[in-house]
């Protein structure tokens, strides 16, 4: 709901993975409609730079033409996380264990409420 809710408020969105493909299979992509969401996927299967290098974050911003501060990092690794408040972005620390807390506070980020 996270995710639409986004993308019906008309914000852009991007997956920055460090082994999407590799990891799932390329066909993973038509599998999950979800995904058709995204403006933009970066999987360093491809671009070989993994995160929390922040030559990786970069993919994101010069792609999508928007400053880091414009950019919302949602990623369930610390380090991860580090990285791209290093590279200038508003971050979330997804808790897997509370992930309401976790949506509610990247949905925030966008000025939107969670709906139950």
């Amino acid at each position: 709901n996270a995710i639409r809710a986004v993308h019906a408020a008309g914000f852009r969105m991007a997956i920055l993975s460090n082994e999407l493909d590799l990891f799932y299979g390329a066909d993973f992509r038509r599998r999950l409609p979800l995904l058709g969401l995204f403006d933009l996927i970066v999987d360093a299967t491809y671009t070989g730079i993994l995160k929390p290098d922040p030559r990786a974050y970069a993919f994101v911003t010069e792609a999508l033409g928007l400053a880091a501060g414009a950019c919302v990092f949602v990623d369930d690794q610390q380090r991860n996380v580090d990285g791209g408040c290093a590279a200038g972005m508003r971050t979330v620390h997804f808790d897997v264990a509370r992930p309401a807390h976790s949506y509610a506070e990247a949905l925030g980020h966008f000025g939107l409420v969670p709906v139950a």
